[in-house]
């Protein structure tokens, strides 16, 4: 078996049925491979969760369950490896040793001698990418060399995928790992145990009472945290902070070292989070929001009368997004494809209203970045083109970021008479128990068989809520958002109060109207 067939298998297990035209155009196999390839994972399927061809359909019954339980029987001696993969393997194991003897690492992925020597330059590529170099130590093998900051980084995201978070914010293995993952995450479990364990101590003495990260930015530090305790416990220390001092951040005091803390500091401020004690603001980059807000507001249909809560949202936005273009710190977002596409003359707005930044701070915005922030900015614009009846409780159950998400919620109050009342993750569930609510909404395949898995009803939407989805939701009773408020009855209720009690009145009783 190889990479192919466990995406093939994944694809069909969160879609069945599917069209044998529509996975031969998608992967650019022949029916014949697709054949072969079923065969194959079904020798390890029990019989009732084989994937068949029914006319031209592919099907399986195959549920989450089933798909962890295959990715489990397979082993290093039945599975294919790639150039990339191996790559990524040694990686990980050069990073988290002084030195490594390759010839005898590779025996792990039973392949031919000459298959190192192949490898070579896919690896040297991969390092080349990160300011990184490998040299031989006579007699021992190979070490890393390179910017410590990069190597941090870069091996941060390749473990990041093969991890979650478990009890008490310790890290534990992904279920759905596939075989290079499975081994990623097990060195890693296994050599930084002791400092797994410390950065959970640490995230709730010293983060956690001034932030809260959201499930993804939480996943980030640990891992980050734990390599670099690693790392620094081996004399790997950042040396260089002379490109560090770009922006103001929260300190922490993690370390004993200023230069480790103020990279942690950094990376810290660069990620999601749900909930805030206080912001520090840096002066230049105040003004820069500012402007950006000023040069945005001709392409809105509306005015922004909520400022205070618009400008804090995009200033944490693009006080992220400016870290993570500095160091390359974020993974492509497929939901985030379509945003340029549904939004064509916002997009150039946004786009055109921060190049001055971007020159100024010496970055180019990706293109998940400027699709975030164009949905924090059309969020507040549909929030502003907005009673007392009962309203449906909602929960969210999503893999994405609170910057992301905040987009999807305020569509559906745009469209919904409803309270959102928590967004869960995906390895959160257990939190459904304490959380009244009347609806589970996604809106991926897989979080959706993820729910089938745990036997739970839900509803699953396109991001971009199209007319039959607002038809679906409907059908599930909820409301329409647009809703009038009696005036004789406001009339009434307001009837003596002065401008202070009025507002704190209108804020309490119709949050959805008032701004």
């Amino acid at each position: 078996m190889n990479g192919f067939d466990l995406v093939f298998v994944k694809y069909v297990q969160e879609h069945s049925p599917v069209a044998i035209s529509d996975v031969t155009q998608r992967f650019g196999k022949t029916l014949s491979t697709l054949k072969r390839t079923m065969k194959e994972i079904n020798a390890l399927l029990p019989e009732p969760f084989h994937l068949h061809i029914d006319n031209q359909l592919i099907t399986t019954v195959m549920g989450y369950g089933e798909y962890i339980e295959l990715l489990v029987k397979i082993k290093f001696n039945r599975y294919i490896t790639s150039p990339q993969e191996r790559t990524r393997d040694l990686f990980v194991a050069l990073c988290l040793n002084d030195v490594v003897n390759k010839s005898e690492y590779y025996s792990r992925f039973f392949v031919s001698a000459s298959t190192l020597k192949n490898d070579a330059p896919v690896l040297n590529q991969f390092l080349q990418e990160k300011q990184l170099t490998l040299q031989s130590i006579h007699r021992k093998g190979s070490a890393l060399f390179g910017d410590e900051i990069a190597l941090r980084i870069a091996v941060c995201l390749t473990i990041l995928k093969t991890v979650e978070i478990g009890e008490d914010h310790r890290l534990i293995t992904h279920k759905a790992n596939d075989p290079v993952n499975r081994s990623v995450a097990a060195r890693f479990l296994s050599q930084c145990a002791e400092e797994i364990a410390a950065a959970a101590r640490l995230y709730t003495q010293r983060i956690e009472p001034t932030l809260r990260l959201g499930y993804n930015g939480k996943k980030y530090f640990l891992v980050y945290l734990s390599l670099a305790m690693h790392r620094l416990k081996r004399g790997h220390e950042i040396s260089d902070i002379s490109a560090l001092d770009f922006i103001a951040t929260v300190p922490f005091g993690v370390f004993e070292s200023p230069n480790e803390n103020r990279f942690l500091d950094l990376l810290v401020s660069s990620l999601s989070a749900t909930w805030r004690a206080f912001t520090l603001y840096d002066r230049p980059l105040v003004e820069a929001v500012g402007r950006f807000i000023e040069r945005i507001e001709p392409a809105l249909v509306t005015t922004v009368n909520n400022r205070q809560a618009y400008f804090a949202e995009v200033y944490q936005f693009i006080c992220s997004a400016i870290i993570q273009n500095k160091f390359h710190l974020w993974f492509e977002d497929k939901k985030l494809q379509g945003v340029r596409a549904s939004y064509p003359q916002l997009w150039e707005s946004v786009k055109q209203a921060l190049a001055s930044m971007e020159q100024h701070y010496a970055i180019q915005f990706s293109g998940v970045h400027l699709a975030t922030l164009l949905l924090i900015v059309k969020k507040y614009e549909l929030q502003n083109r907005l009673v007392s009846e009962p309203r449906k409780r909602i929960i969210i159950v999503t893999n994405s970021s609170e910057s992301k998400i905040g987009y999807f919620k305020e569509v559906l109050h745009a469209w919904f008479h409803i309270d959102i009342v928590a967004c869960v993750n995906i390895n959160e569930l257990h939190q459904l128990k304490t959380i009244p609510f009347d609806l589970l909404i996604t809106f991926t395949n897989k979080i959706s068989s993820y729910l089938k898995y745990y036997q739970l009803d839900y509803i699953k939407v396109n991001f971009h809520l199209t007319q039959d989805d607002i038809t679906l939701l409907r059908q599930q009773g909820l409301s329409r958002a647009k809703k009038k408020i009696p005036a004789a009855q406001f009339a009434q209720q307001a009837a003596g109060m002065n401008e202070q009690q009025l507002r704190a009145f209108m804020a309490q009783n119709y949050p959805g109207i008032f701004i």
